[in-house]
């Protein structure tokens, strides 16, 4: 995911380049175990203060569900919109002062975003961290809605112990009040109110 810049820096504001993507992600990140390559694609546009990539990209990668602990393949899809900047002047070699730099003073902090003095954008980083956001919280068999995981209620009717079993109830549980700390046992109050609601 690198890509060499010097020419379309040399090139006027609004000057664009379009790739269309099909990387290999194995050394991406160690923690994450990719099932298959990343793609997409991006568009570079020369802005007055550097490159502006923009895209939407999409990748599998492999999860635990959160309900069964099983293996699961989760597809994340997300958008890229970064600014980068240059290091050096593509001309000149000279490098370029923070006062040069039209951006935010947090992008000039930020080293993911910074063209080298090769005139190289390395967009490796930025679709790493975008890709542990667009991963869902709490991933599931079946992430796309709500219910009971189907790995799960599958191994249970296998071993015998799913007959008419609400596995995600809590409703039944209930604390001995005695042993409630005082403090709180005001709240009981709110609790007994809402289940003479219910009923």
């Amino acid at each position: 995911m690198q890509f060499n810049v010097a020419q379309l820096l040399k090139e006027p504001t609004g000057a664009t380049r379009r790739y269309e993507l099909n990387e290999a992600t194995a050394n991406l990140d160690e923690e994450l175990k990719f099932l298959g390559p990343l793609v997409g694609n991006v568009q570079l546009l020369r802005t007055n203060s550097g490159v502006l990539v923009t895209g939407v990209l999409s990748t599998v990668v492999q999860a635990t569900c959160n309900r069964c602990l099983e293996p699961i393949a989760v597809p994340v899809r997300f958008e890229v919109e970064e600014s980068f900047r240059p290091l050096t002047e593509v001309f000149t070699g000279r490098y370029l002062r923070p006062d040069e730099f039209e951006g935010s003073e947090a992008d000039l902090e930020d080293a993911a975003l910074l063209i080298n003095e090769q005139h190289i954008l390395d967009l490796s980083e930025v679709v790493r961290q975008l890709v542990w956001t667009a991963l869902p919280m709490y991933p599931g068999c079946n992430w796309a809605g709500s219910g009971q995981c189907p790995n799960l209620a599958r191994r249970l009717a296998e071993i015998g112990e799913l007959e008419d079993v609400e596995l995600y109830s809590d409703a039944d549980v209930r604390h001995d009040e005695a042993a409630i700390d005082p403090r709180w046992a005001a709240l009981l109050k709110f609790r007994s109110d809402e289940d003479s609601a219910l009923s």
